[in-house]
């Protein structure tokens, strides 16, 4: 497994607990930065930006430089995001002509409610003020986020999210089996993959993973030897470790590799309610879905309360996230002439917005004043659209589509003309869609993790 991420978490997580037979190492660049999720460490909205500024970094080049990170630790992203995780609308699996899915929600289904029963906590907000704004943004049929079905919070959103987040499920995982007389799981922290290589005798098989120390770039690479190999790094790692790896396979088809780059599309104000008694009388968590099935309406919108202990303000911070277009022109190449710390080519991105996407960002933008108008308050940070890649939601590049001529890997996450690697993170997406991804990655994960067990068994 490349990558410890919520999507490798989550394949490792099945596999380790459905199918004692299998034996597995996850590979990550980063060490361990945090031993839970971060919002179960006191965190407030604000910490967990700050946070984000002092971690993140960007190993890749383009369009994604300004907003595309990486968070270098065990668990990735799934640390420290995910305060409102949401299935993919089923809308979205077949609503692009050349984004759709080989599979529906109702495939995923089972997935899905182990998801939920795993990762969600509670998160759900309750008093006078959720209630009020509730109230006010019922003609934006607005939701509570998804929650555990018994969970009721007492405090609200500044005082956490206990979502369940990668970097324990690999920490509970490896305890559970450090604890067994036979251990299956092992974590090499540290490491980066540079290339994939392929059997002698059969060059569209992988024998091996060419490995370096994350930290040392003058240390000696070495080799990790595996009968199956899954590349969960991200979108944008994935795609260029691929591309990398110089794989005679991916020369000679003319598939999809790191084509479909997406994201969504990240747009945030805040909003001063102070002067409104209403909305100081406890926190405010709600979401507002699609407002159709229509591409413009493709995008939610988070309203969450923020307060700002040096004045007491209360503030509430409105968020608009939209799907972009499925689009062959965005993309991962690699980048001429340069090179990481380990003399590996780094990856470019390219990533532009089609006129639908720029139409469906101003009817986002529309909505969020007219959110805005429906709460009173006052502006103290008007909506602006964020860098591309601030979502940290990449998906496509490897991706699972309807039609092979836009695929990259086949219905079951296997790389075209490849026999033993498969797509584990979001990579897989043929399209971005709208919600929040962990839940749809690791919904997908459980599914790639049965999946390769029936394979091999056949």
């Amino acid at each position: 497994m490349i990558g410890s991420g919520p999507a490798g978490a989550a394949i490792a997580e099945r596999l380790y607990e459905a199918h004692p037979s299998v034996s597995i190492a996850i590979i990550e660049q980063g060490p361990f930065l945090l031993d839970r999720h971060f919002y179960d460490s006191g965190g407030t909205i604000q910490d967990r930006d700050k946070f984000l500024s002092d971690h993140l970094h960007c190993p890749w080049d383009g369009d994604l430089r300004d907003g595309g990170a990486l968070l270098p630790a065990v668990g990735g992203r799934g640390i420290v995001g995910g305060s409102q995780l949401h299935r993919f609308y089923e809308t979205d699996f077949s609503l692009w002509d050349n984004g759709e899915w080989r599979f529906t929600e109702a495939d995923l289904l089972p997935y899905f409610t182990e998801a939920e029963n795993r990762l969600l906590g509670p998160i759900r907000c309750v008093g006078t003020s959720q209630d009020y704004a509730f109230l006010h943004l019922a003609r934006f049929h607005a939701r509570h986020p998804p929650s555990a079905s018994t969970s009721v919070v007492q405090g609200g959103p500044n005082l956490g999210f206990p979502h369940r987040s990668s970097v324990e499920r690999i920490r509970t995982l490896m305890t559970r089996d450090a604890l067994s007389r036979t251990p299956r799981v092992s974590l090499i922290a540290d490491t980066t993959v540079v290339r994939l290589l392929t059997s002698k005798v059969n060059p569209a098989r992988i024998s091996r993973a060419r490995c370096a120390s994350s930290s040392r770039p003058d240390a000696e690479s070495f080799d990790i030897h595996g009968d199956t190999f899954i590349v969960a790094a991200s979108p944008v790692e994935s795609a260029r470790l691929v591309l990398n790896s110089e794989l005679d396979f991916v020369k000679s088809n003319q598939s999809a590799i790191g084509h479909y780059l997406a994201e969504h599309i990240y747009c945030r104000g805040y909003l001063d309610v102070s002067k409104s008694p209403e909305l100081n009388l406890g926190p405010i968590n709600i979401f507002i879905p699609p407002l159709s099935a229509a591409l413009k309406d493709r995008f939610q919108i988070e309203i969450r309360s923020i307060r700002r202990p040096a004045d007491r303000s209360q503030i509430l911070r409105l968020t608009g996230s939209a799907a972009m277009d499925p689009n062959w022109d965005n993309r991962v190449e690699i980048a001429p002439g340069r090179v990481d710390r380990h003399g590996t080519p780094m990856a470019s991105t390219i990533l532009k917005a089609s006129s639908p996407d720029e139409e469906r960002t101003k009817t986002m933008l529309d909505v969020l004043h007219e959110v805005a108008s429906s709460l009173g308050g006052k502006w103290s940070s008007r909506p602006l659209l964020l860098p591309r890649g601030a979502s940290y939601h990449e998906a496509g590049t490897l991706r699972i589509a309807l039609s092979e001529n836009e695929s990259a890997a086949d219905a079951d996450s296997r790389l075209l003309g490849a026999s033993n690697l498969f797509v584990g993170d979001g990579a897989a997406f043929p399209s971005i869609g709208v919600a929040n991804p962990i839940l749809t990655l690791t919904a997908m994960g459980y599914r790639l993790a049965d999946r390769l067990v029936e394979l091999a068994r056949a």
